[in-house]
């Protein structure tokens, strides 16, 4: 009941002083004031009508005076929701002044019913003073009444109004709840103390795990581009003359990476030390974005995202510093891309606002920003939740060094997001024309469109045109794709993904033989991609290697569980590689034999996936298998999918096409009719689905070895299988 009492006044304190944006400190603080001041009003009431009751005229106008000056305080905090300190400060000398007169009017400390104790507590309110200065001039003026009380005591006359019975009674009373009320104060600065300590320390903590995630943050954007670069130096060591001059810009390009992480780390270091320099050229920031938008227009179209430049104007002079605005867009429009799922839209928009100078938006309709995340996504390292399904790789810099630079321009940048609805930061610079007048021409393009499309060419051949292995290579980064297909591209016919959403579609379209993919991808990660592609009964055979910078023992057991096959790190060896690859074909091979040498079976255990397949194909073909019509379009019906997909699911499992399957089934039930019955090879023959006798007859040779009608001479035990079986 109590705890019920407790849990209403706690609520009802937060409905009558929450205001929007009060942080839980602020509110707790205010919450705190508001009960002080509530008891406070309370006793002195209480004490002002007992006084009023027993006639006591000087301290029940006393009272009446308190009563005023604290309900007008109370009122005030009410209304406005806050501490206003200067009409707390002139409303504590009011309390003083008043205790001061009414202790002089009585005779003197030792016959004023304990009111000193009265003017103690508002020293306890100075606590709620925004500054020093006012506390002390408060404590100041309670030391002076003291003082001049003391002095001026042999000159007061005492007044008959409070007998010493009853002036001990109201002294005892008001030191009694005066100490409370300062026992409740302290209780609550050692509270505060406490929490500033534990504060303290989880801040420490945090800057703690801030650091280690700096360091493995940093590991993780050094490995891909090493990837690249220790693969194509062996390629061009094993053979100097192969693609050589696209291996050298490859490794040239991932270098500039490597470099440019370390220049970010460098310049945020030097942001800190406060010895950034600018350096400023006039120039026509229109054209400036533009040429930024269109180098970063393949890398969107490679990613399925549409990238968009809306300039209000077709021209706007102004001072800017090219090195740093490069840094400002590319992050804004890296971050935009990361966090855009394919299909999705990025918008770059730059217009003039006369009285506020140059307006750059960057807006994206991706996953958005949850608002509690808002105010720090501007702080070094910080991740804005841990949502799976988010891209997080990267240094966690980026957007410290926007603003960082925004800043040191003379400019700002705020943050608008809904989780769900996308984000967009607007950058507002001061237009100034100080700086020479130059023609600004960026460094190199991100990407040009050649490169992004040249990935394309990576691509399955038409069913049955090669012998090689299918596999299906899910990769977000250009060069790694590039380097990859360089050591798979004599093995394995490729087919290339840029995210997961999409290598789960092409998975489900064209069910290959491996899967190698990568495990930090925008939208749908590796981790999410392995748990799908393993819970689908059509792709659940296929092996999967995740191949990722992320070399933590957490990351390789969270891959494992989500199913994995293996599990590899960047940088990695490339033989290594192709011995995995290698051997978790060998081993789907072996899989595919057991089931070839008996394809669909009553005994078969359904303990996974591909078991639960295959029992599902016996099923439906022990109802149907005498019927002359039913073929293959009717049992990839049945099993509510495609027809390539379960060609393909088929010959993984079974190295059978559907024809083979439907036909083997019915023989062998042909075969144990010849053994159990004594029907004639024609009715055995229509029992089993075959329309013409004689074709049955010649399958049957060619499938056991010999023909149907010598099962029954029983001369001594003919083998159950001899011959070749059918060629697929």
């Amino acid at each position: 009941m109590i705890k019920k009492g407790i849990l209403f006044l706690d609520r009802l304190g937060t409905k009558l002083v929450f205001l929007p944006g009060d942080s839980e400190e602020e509110l707790k603080g205010k919450k705190n004031f508001l009960s002080s001041l509530t008891v406070t009003l309370l006793m002195v009431a209480v004490l002002t009508v007992i006084t009023g009751w027993m006639h006591l005229k000087i301290m029940t106008t006393a009272g009446i005076c308190l009563i005023i000056s604290y309900s007008l305080t109370f009122s005030v905090f009410l209304i406005v929701r806050r501490v206003v300190h200067w009409f707390l400060f002139v409303g504590q000398l009011f309390v003083l002044l008043i205790t001061f007169i009414t202790i002089l009017s009585l005779g003197g400390i030792p016959h004023s019913g304990g009111l000193i104790f009265v003017g103690m507590a508002t020293v306890v309110y100075s606590m709620a003073f925004p500054t020093k200065k006012m506390a002390l001039g408060l404590f100041c003026v309670y030391l002076v009444t003291l003082l001049l009380e003391g002095i001026l005591h042999p000159w007061l006359t005492t007044t008959p109004e409070l007998s010493p019975a009853v002036n001990v009674a109201f002294f005892v009373i008001n030191a009694v709840w005066i100490s409370v009320f300062m026992l409740f104060s302290v209780f609550y600065i050692f509270a505060q103390r406490a929490e500033i300590a534990k504060a303290k320390s989880e801040r420490l903590q945090e800057l703690d795990e801030l650091k280690t995630r700096l360091f493995t943050n940093i590991a993780h954007e050094f490995r891909t581009p090493l990837t690249v670069i220790s693969g194509m130096t062996e390629m061009i060591r094993d053979n100097p003359e192969e693609q050589c001059g696209e291996r050298i810009d490859l490794i040239l390009r991932n270098t500039k990476s490597i470099l440019k992480l370390v220049d970010q780390m460098l310049n945020l270091s030097r942001m800190d030390a406060g010895s950034m320099p600018l350096h400023f050229v006039q120039s026509d920031m229109v054209a400036f974005l533009r040429f930024q938008t269109s180098s970063f227009s393949g890398l969107f179209l490679h990613r399925m995202i549409r990238l968009h430049f809306l300039p209000d104007c077709n021209e706007l002079t102004m001072d800017l510093d090219p090195d740093k605005m490069e840094e400002i867009i590319g992050n804004l429009l890296t971050n935009a891309l990361k966090y855009t799922p394919a299909n999705g839209d990025v918008y770059l928009k730059v217009n003039f606002l006369p009285g506020e100078g140059a307006v750059i938006r960057v807006r994206d309709t991706g996953v958005g920003i949850p608002e509690d995340h808002l105010s720090g996504i501007f702080e070094r390292f910080y991740r804005a939740g841990n949502d799976p399904s988010h891209y997080e790789e990267g240094s966690g810099i980026g957007l410290t060094l926007v603003r960082e630079y925004v800043k040191l321009m003379g400019g700002e940048i705020t943050a608008k997001s809904k989780s769900g609805e996308g984000s967009e930061f607007i950058i507002t610079l001061p237009i100034t024309h100080n700086a020479m007048m130059q023609e600004v021409i960026p460094p190199e393009k991100a990407m040009t469109d050649d490169e992004a499309f040249s990935m394309d060419r990576w691509s399955f051949s038409e069913e049955g045109t090669t012998d090689r292995p299918h596999l299906l290579l899910i990769e977000d980064n250009q060069d790694v794709i590039r380097y990859l297909s360089m050591i798979l591209v004599n093995t394995f016919d490729l087919k290339v993904a840029v995210n997961g959403e999409d290598g789960i579609r092409k998975a489900l379209e064209n069910i290959p033989d491996l899967i190698l993919s990568d495990v930090m991808m925008p939208g749908i990660d590796g981790f999410e991609l392995c748990r799908q592609l393993k819970q689908d009964f059509r792709t659940s055979h296929i092996p999967i290697v995740l191949l990722t910078a992320r070399a933590d023992q957490a990351s390789r057991i969270e891959g494992l569980e989500h199913g994995a096959d293996a599990y590899l790190i960047k940088p990695f060896n490339k033989n290594e590689l192709l011995a995995c690859l290698r051997n978790l074909f060998i081993q789907r091979e072996k899989l595919r034999i057991r089931y070839s040498i008996q394809p669909v079976s009553e005994n078969i255990h359904a303990s996974g996936p591909d078991e639960m397949f295959m029992q599902r194909i016996h099923k439906i073909l022990e109802t149907n298998f005498a019927s002359e019509q039913f073929g293959i379009k009717e049992l990839y019906t049945a099993m509510e999918i495609s027809r390539v997909q379960l060609h393909r699911k088929l010959i993984a499992l079974t190295g059978q096409p559907a024809s083979h399957v439907i036909r083997n089934y019915r023989l062998a039930k042909a075969k144990q009719l010849l053994l159990s019955t004594s029907k004639t090879v024609a009715e055995i023959a229509y029992d089993t689905g075959f329309s013409d006798p004689n074709y049955f007859s010649r399958v049957f040779a060619l499938e056991f070895g010999y023909p149907p009608t010598e099962i029954r001479k029983g001369s001594g035990i003919i083998p159950e299988t001899k011959g070749k079986g059918l060629k697929q």
